[in-house]
C-alpha cells in the first residue's frame, strides 16, 4: 500500500489507470494485427515462384569454368543438375573441353566450351557470336587472374596490375553491359558476380587483387538495386578462403577453409533471395568481427597477419 492514501483511493487510482492500460493493449493488439493482415496480403499478392530453370534458363553463361577443382565448374554442375544448357568461357582449352564433355555425359544438357581470353578488349562480339540466338537466363561472372607469387602492390608490375584490371574489372563490366541488357528485354534472368571477403576491406599481399573485387562488389550492389523490379535478379557472392587451389592453401587456419560445394549451394538458394552472400557460419562471424568488434585498420591488420602467415611470409 502507498504510504498516505487509503484503500478507497487506492482503488480510485487503479480504475482511472485502467482505461489507459486498456488503451495502450489495445493500440499493441492494432499493430500487431495490422502488420500481420498486411504481410498475408503481400503474400497473396506475390505470383508463385518460377521454376529455377525456367528464371534462370535455358541457358547460362560460367565464366572461369575449366579447372575441375574451381567455383566455376561447380557452379556449371549445379546449373546442370537443374536442366540448364551451359556456355562454358575460359582460357584453358584441353581443361575447358574435358570439363564440357563431363558435364554433357553426366547430365544430358547442351554444353558449348569457348576457349576465350577474357582480357582482351575485343572479346565481345565473339563470344556474342557463339551466344547468338540462345536465350541466356544466368550469367556467372566468377574468371580472375592474380599472380601466383602475391607481390605486394609497388612490387607487383605495372602490366600485371592492368592485365588484372582487364580481366577482373573490364570484363566483368563488359559481360554485365550485354547480357544483363538482354535479360531485361526477355523480362527474367539473373547475374551472380564472384567477388572475394578480400573486397570488404584491404588485403595485404593480395591488395590488387582485392581492390578489383572491392569494385566488383560495389558494381553488383548497384546493379542489385538498379534493376529491382525488372525480374532480373543480382547477386553478389563474396566468399572467403575456398579449397580451389589443391593445398597451396595449408598454412591457413583449416577452420577458414571451405569446400566449394556448400559455396555454390548457399548462393543458388539465396539467388532472388538476397543481393549479398558471404557463404559459411565462419566466415559470416569473420566478418561480423572485422565490422563490429574492430575498427577498420585493426580488421585490415588482422587480415594482413592471416595473409602473411598463410602465403609464408613470415618467418
Amino acid at each position: 500500500m502507498t504510504i498516505g492514501m487509503t484503500p478507497k483511493l487506492l482503488r480510485k487510482q487503479k480504475m482511472k489507470q485502467l482505461p489507459k492500460s486498456i488503451l495502450l493493449t489495445g493500440t499493441a493488439v492494432g499493430v500487431v494485427t495490422a502488420v500481420w493482415q498486411w504481410r498475408k496480403q503481400a503474400q497473396q499478392k506475390q505470383p508463385a515462384a518460377k521454376p529455377f530453370n525456367v528464371q534462370y534458363g535455358p541457358w547460362a553463361i560460367v565464366t572461369g569454368a575449366a579447372r575441375a577443382e574451381g567455383l566455376g565448374y561447380g557452379f556449371a554442375r549445379r546449373l546442370a543438375g537443374q536442366r540448364i544448357n551451359l556456355i562454358l568461357v575460359d582460357i584453358l582449352a584441353e581443361e575447358l573441353h574435358a570439363r564440357a564433355a563431363e558435364l554433357e555425359q553426366k547430365f544430358l544438357v547442351k554444353v558449348k566450351p569457348v576457349v576465350l581470353d577474357l582480357g582482351r578488349p575485343d572479346f565481345l562480339p565473339e563470344l556474342l557470336a557463339h551466344t547468338a540466338g540462345l536465350e541466356i537466363g544466368l550469367l556467372v561472372c566468377n574468371h580472375m587472374v592474380t599472380p601466383k607469387e602475391t607481390p605486394t602492390i609497388l612490387d607487383m608490375e605495372l602490366a600485371t596490375h592492368h592485365a588484372m584490371l582487364d580481366v577482373n574489372a573490364r570484363a566483368y563490366t563488359t559481360l554485365i553491359h550485354a547480357y544483363g541488357r538482354q535479360m531485361v528485354a526477355q523480362r527474367h534472368g539473373g547475374i551472380i558476380i564472384v567477388s572475394s571477403q578480400a573486397g570488404l576491406h584491404g588485403t595485404p599481399y593480395t591488395g590488387a587483387y582485392a581492390a578489383n573485387k572491392a569494385f566488383q562488389l560495389i558494381l553488383g550492389e548497384s546493379l542489385w538495386y538498379e534493376l529491382l523490379g525488372t525480374n532480373v535478379d543480382v547477386l553478389v557472392l563474396t566468399p572467403g578462403l575456398t579449397r580451389t587451389q589443391g593445398n597451396a592453401m595449408d598454412k591457413y587456419p583449416k577452420i577458414m577453409l571451405m569446400e566449394v560445394e556448400p559455396v555454390v549451394d548457399e548462393t543458388l538458394r539465396n539467388l532472388g533471395r538476397k543481393h549479398l552472400v558471404i557463404p559459411g557460419l565462419v566466415n559470416k562471424l569473420f566478418q561480423f568481427a572485422a565490422t563490429h568488434l574492430m575498427t577498420r585498420e585493426q580488421a585490415i591488420r588482422t587480415t594482413g597477419d592471416l595473409m602473411a602467415k598463410g602465403l609464408g611470409k613470415t618467418g
